[in-house]
């Protein structure tokens, strides 16, 4: 390796080219802008350097508040200690700046490689001392999505254990002034959740859980107990015009105290990037041991496809049918934008994958399906490392019945993003359609725990409660759902089933009437209305109920399944099978939940119904 320029101080060599600290022939973790500062007051060793210089420096171009100086400071003045005059190597000038003090030698010496080596030690550190299990690489700038490829870390760390073990992303402020800009601060916080959800001994809280924090600020001791989050990020991002200056700090959640912070000011488009960036920081100052991926990445997105992006999972996590179909035309924007969006088609995957739902049925499974299955596999394509992505297709794949592809989508979507809370609640549904009841519980509370504040997530913990067969735990569960959100839809509708399943038809009845109002007449909660009267003995309101559905389908879908359970409730065999036919060939979701249907119903030992579930793939009795 050819000779190169190279500082000695004390214990101390740097190498300003690879960003390199070594102490003893031992790397010291640093992040990079720490080792640029170091560089600077080495170059002028002795002399004072006033804060300007060093903010042009190390930070061209960009704005930067004067605590992230002083931060980094503190990691160098932590890191280096004492000279041997019992002097700190970093002095204070107060009002001014810094200066270094200690001798420093300037040396030509071979290089220090990016494994930590030094070939021909000028130092004259022994030999031994240069081990080839460090490696640190020398990253400054990460491409798109890259996640941790390639950052500064050593591959096998001293056995310290991690300081902190979960983290949540509190909602970006938008400082812009415009509340119409909050789908560009709410979509930053995604991809930063995203991006340290990549470090994999962290539990990474997810988005609906920290986005209730977001009109709602509270102490931030109050919101990590909350939360169960050790640390914390807040951040904020201002627009100005093409480019937004974005601030982020890291704090101890439990005695609100400033770990770490910065300021960019970058192209908008540039910030998915920079989240890499923060990751690395991050990464540093939770003391986080995590191993380097080799991801793909891609240079920077368009400004039009990004904000088009943005605006698509702006609307998507709202989970209604007009705002799915909103988030459908921005994604369809960003990709006509740029075609190798990854993330854009991932978000379609989802979106259709959600039009497919029973409960928001906005076309026929067979029609919408395969949209989902093309969107996912074309984001596959352009990025196979894409949890998101590997997910949705095998949310798509369990719905047509294909059960080892989606239980190893699910498994592979996991494995890649460990915090990416739908693919666990998916896996979920997956293990208890497959009457593994007890993994499908544990699946389902490690998303709890994932997004312990989403009240989707919490319902769903007790509706696998209730598919194996366990109606009290689960009815519990829903309850403590509808205390909180007395008009939760979802918990409303679930636990009118499971009054159902237990003959508490009164009960029953009461939940799925306020449901079905809130819902605007949901034809999937009519027909679990339906299904409850007549079951109750109520065989008029249930007739009234079924003639509500058939005129419902002639002005639009409404899945058969819905029909199905209104006619298990009139007793109505030939219609319920002939019904659960047309679900059959419609692909509906309901059919992958035959199985776990509860026991007692009057058609389950009917022979038509063993041979339906022998067909779909399912587990029998």
């Amino acid at each position: 390796m050819a000779a190169k320029r190279l500082y000695l101080f004390g214990s101390f060599r740097v190498d300003p080219d690879t960003r390199v600290l070594l102490r003893n022939g031992d790397v010291i973790r640093l992040p990079p802008k720490a080792v640029d500062i170091l560089v600077a007051l080495l170059q002028s060793a002795g002399e004072p350097v006033d804060k300007e210089t060093l903010f042009r420096t190390v930070w061209p171009n960009t704005f930067v508040e004067e605590t992230n100086l002083a931060h980094h400071i503190s990691v160098l003045r932590k890191t280096l200690g004492e000279g041997e005059s019992g002097r700190a190597y970093i002095e204070t000038i107060p009002k001014r700046g810094y200066r270094f003090v200690g001798e420093v030698k300037k040396t030509a010496g071979d290089a220090i490689g990016k494994n930590g080596e030094a070939h021909g030690d000028p130092s004259g550190a022994h030999p031994g001392r240069r081990r080839t299990r460090r490696t640190i690489l020398a990253a400054v700038t990460l491409p798109a999505a890259s996640g941790l490829a390639g950052i500064w870390w050593l591959k096998n760390r001293s056995p310290r254990a991690p300081q902190y073990k979960s983290l949540a992303v509190l909602p970006f402020r938008n400082l812009s002034g415009d509340p119409a800009g909050d789908y560009i601060s709410d979509g930053l916080t995604e991809g930063l959740i995203s991006e340290v959800a990549k470090i994999r001994v962290l539990r990474v809280i997810s988005r609906s859980s920290v986005m209730k924090y977001r009109d709602n600020r509270k102490p931030l001791p109050q919101i990590a107990q909350e939360l169960h989050a050790e640390a914390l990020i807040e951040g904020s991002i201002a627009r100005f015009g093409a480019r937004a200056r974005v601030s982020v700090q890291l704090l101890d959640g439990a005695q609100d105290k400033h770990l770490w912070g910065e300021t960019y000011e970058r192209d908008l488009t540039d910030i998915p990037r920079l989240w890499g960036e923060v990751a690395i920081s991050i990464t540093h100052e939770i003391q986080a041991q995590v191993q380097p991926e080799a991801r793909p990445g891609r240079g920077p997105v368009q400004r039009d496809a990004f904000e088009a992006y943005l605006r698509g999972r702006y609307y998507w996590n709202k989970r209604t049918g007009e705002h799915i179909r909103n988030a459908i035309a921005f994604f369809r924007k960003a990709i006509d934008a740029d075609p190798a969006y990854a993330e854009a088609y991932a978000g379609l995957a989802d979106c259709y994958n959600q039009l497919g739902t029973v409960l928001i049925g906005g076309a026929p499974p067979t029609e919408i399906r395969p949209l989902a299955i093309a969107a996912a596999k074309r984001a596959l394509e352009i990025n196979p490392q894409l949890a998101e992505a590997h997910a949705a297709l095998a949310y798509a794949k369990l719905y047509d019945w294909e059960w080892a592809e989606a239980e190893a989508g699910f498994q592979h979507a996991v494995e890649l993003n460990p915090s990416y809370a739908p693919a666990h609640l998916w896996y979920s549904h997956y293990l208890s359609m497959r009457k593994r009841h007890d993994e499908a519980l544990r699946e389902v509370q490690l998303s709890q725990q994932l997004d312990p504040l989403s009240p989707i997530i919490q319902t769903q913990v007790g509706w696998i409660l209730q598919h194996a067969g366990r109606h009290d735990e689960a009815i519990r569960q829903l309850r403590k759902v509808l205390d909180a959100d007395p008009d939760y839809l979802w918990a409303l509708w679930r636990i009118g089933s499971s009054y159902t399943s237990k003959s508490m038809y009164a009960e029953g009845i009461e939940a799925l009437e306020k449901a079905a109002k809130l819902s605007g007449r949901s034809p999937a909660i009519v027909g679990t209305l339906a299904e409850t009267y007549g079951l109750a003995g109520r065989k008029d309101e249930a007739r009234k109920l079924l003639e509500e559905l058939k005129a419902g389908a002639r002005q639009h879908y409404v899945p058969a399944i819905t029909f199905a359970h209104a006619y298990v409730g009139l007793g109505d065999e030939q219609q319920f099978f002939a019904s659960l036919e047309n679900a059959y060939q419609q692909r509906e979701q309901g059919i992958a939940w035959l199985a776990v249907w509860q026991k007692n119903f009057a058609f389950r030992s009917d022979p038509r119904f063993r041979e339906l579930i022998r067909r779909v793939g399912l587990p029998g009795e």
